[in-house]
């Protein structure tokens, strides 16, 4: 059957099965605050002091206004008492983008800023609200085109019967949700999981592989990182980009080793995980398999790519939930960075300030005290991503009303 029957059968029969798939539907919460945004004094302001360059800070607002400029500028967001556009975020990053420009002097330019931008962050109280500030990187797998006994796991492409059902066509009650699934024995019914994937073979044979790697349990960080880049035999480099996910709910599997007992919450990280797991295994298919989400890939040049479809830029380019912040918005960002020593190892934390673009989105990053922080990729992004997990503090930068 085609995938054009595939729908149309989808939809004929979505209806009938739209109760029993309800839990495909994000529903908010009876008692869930709508999110509120305050503006900031500027005597609250803090103080604007970029710990990197300017180089990178240019080349992800470029990379924003490159979205919005393809976008409609008519659509609204509301921070506090202020209802903002796509334009609105698109003539604040031309003028921003001006000003660090023309104004190289550090008090000049902070004097500019300051004279044509407002300051917003979430909450209705005087201290910011919690952020929890994370990382994300992209990591180097090794492969090959043809799968061995070295490498076996395969990297699987978009699956020709995986359906995106958007629901909002059918109602204004589901404005912005849409059904990730499959048509089995003529239902609508979820995607396969991780395990019916990875462990029972649901994939198999239908030619969906891109390449094969010799990892598990890289290639699930993998999917967690949302791309990568693979290197194959020939010396030849691959670079991997999220395409699209199986639909199921994202599950922090360092949860469940916390609650075992085995990681210690002071101790939790990208790293840790990946040793316990070397270290046992025998529990790595029992432990990957408690987050039955699932990433399909697709090869491209270039990147990484964050979910707008930009090349994110290490250090600039942060994911947030999408319904809560405008993409492709500048923002201010405090947060912490390690210090390593000459064996990689982490002596200790930096606080750092600098100006980021919001350019990405995760399966794990969800509400207002979310972030993510895109370090690039290497062993000093790795580490700094896998160990990053600290308080932060998000303001979004706007320009005045005239």
């Amino acid at each position: 059957m085609d995938r054009n029957s595939l729908v149309k059968i989808g939809l004929i029969f979505l209806f009938t099965f739209l109760s029993s798939c309800s839990f495909f539907i994000q529903k908010p919460s009876p008692i869930e605050e709508p999110v509120l945004f305050q503006l900031v004094s500027e005597t609250e302001w803090p103080i604007l002091e970029d710990d990197l360059d300017q180089q990178g800070l240019e080349q992800a607002v470029v990379q924003s206004l490159s979205y919005l400029n393809n976008r409609s500028l008519d659509k609204k967001f509301v921070l506090g008492s202020r209802e903002i556009s796509n334009k609105d975020i698109l003539e604040s990053l031309i003028l921003f983008l001006e000003i660090i420009k023309n104004y190289p002097d550090t008090n000049s330019r902070l004097q500019q800023i300051k004279n044509n931008f407002n300051l917003y962050r979430t909450g209705q109280n005087e201290e910011p609200p919690p952020l929890l500030l994370t990382g994300y990187y992209e990591p180097t797998l090794q492969g090959s085109r043809t799968p061995s006994p070295r490498f076996r796991y395969p990297v699987y492409r978009l699956p020709d019967d995986l359906l995106f059902i958007e629901l909002e066509k059918f109602s204004k009650k589901f404005q912005g949700q849409k059904l990730i699934a499959r048509i089995e024995r003529n239902q609508v019914t979820p995607y396969y999981s991780r395990r019916e994937i990875d462990h029972e073979g649901r994939l198999d044979g239908k030619n969906l592989e891109i390449l094969w790697v010799d990892d598990l349990i890289k290639l699930f960080f993998m999917h967690i990182q949302g791309s990568g880049q693979v290197l194959l035999e020939d010396g030849s480099l691959i670079k991997l980009s999220y395409q699209a996910a199986n639909g199921h709910p994202y599950y922090a599997i360092g949860r469940e080793l916390i609650r075992q007992g085995v990681i210690k919450p002071e101790e939790m990280s990208l790293q840790a995980i990946y040793a316990y797991l070397k270290d046992h295994p025998e529990e790595q298919a029992s432990v990957l398999n408690l987050n039955p989400s699932y990433i399909f890939f697709q090869e491209l040049q270039g990147g990484p790519y964050g979910s707008l479809g930009l090349p994110l830029t290490p250090g600039r380019s942060v994911a947030a939930d999408l319904k809560i912040f405008p993409p492709a918005g500048l923002a201010w960002l405090k947060g912490w960075k390690p210090v390593l020593d000459d064996q990689g190892q982490i002596r200790f934390w930096l606080p750092f300030g600098r100006w980021v673009c919001i350019q990405d989105s995760g399966g794990a990053i969800k509400g207002p005290g979310r972030l993510d922080l895109f370090w690039g990729n290497g062993e000093e992004a790795e580490i700094a991503a896998g160990h990053l997990r600290h308080q932060g503090n998000f303001y979004l930068l706007l320009k005045k009303k005239i």
